[in-house]
C-alpha cells in the first residue's frame, strides 16, 4: 500500500511539473520562398553559404529567412537544460520505487 502511495506521488509530481517546462518559445517566420543568390547575398550571407542555400533549394529545400532575435530562440531538439530536467524526474521516480519495495 505505501509503496503505491509513493509511486503515485512521484508519477503525479513528474506530471505536474513536466508542462511547465515543455513550453518552447514560439515566434512567426516568413512563408519559405525561393531566393536568388543576390538575394541571400544581400541578407549577409557570404559566397560559399550563398552557393549551399542555392544547392540546397534546388534538392527541395525550403530556406527562410529568420531576424537575429528569431534566429537566436530557433532551437532544434532537446536542450541542455530539458535533459537534466529529465534526468531529475528519472532519478525521482527510481528513487521513489526503490524506496517503496
Amino acid at each position: 500500500m505505501k509503496s503505491r502511495f509513493i509511486g503515485a506521488a512521484a508519477l503525479a509530481f513528474t506530471l505536474a511539473i513536466a508542462p511547465a517546462y515543455a513550453e518552447q518559445a514560439q515566434f512567426r517566420s516568413a512563408a519559405p520562398q525561393t531566393f536568388t543568390s543576390q538575394e541571400l547575398q544581400s541578407y549577409g550571407l557570404n559566397a560559399d553559404q550563398t552557393s549551399r542555400a542555392v544547392a540546397l533549394q534546388e534538392q527541395g529545400y525550403e530556406v527562410r529567412v529568420l531576424s537575429e532575435e528569431e534566429a537566436a530562440q530557433y532551437q532544434a531538439g532537446i536542450t541542455d537544460n530539458q535533459w537534466l530536467l529529465i534526468g531529475i524526474l528519472a532519478a525521482v521516480v527510481v528513487i521513489a520505487v526503490a524506496v517503496a519495495d
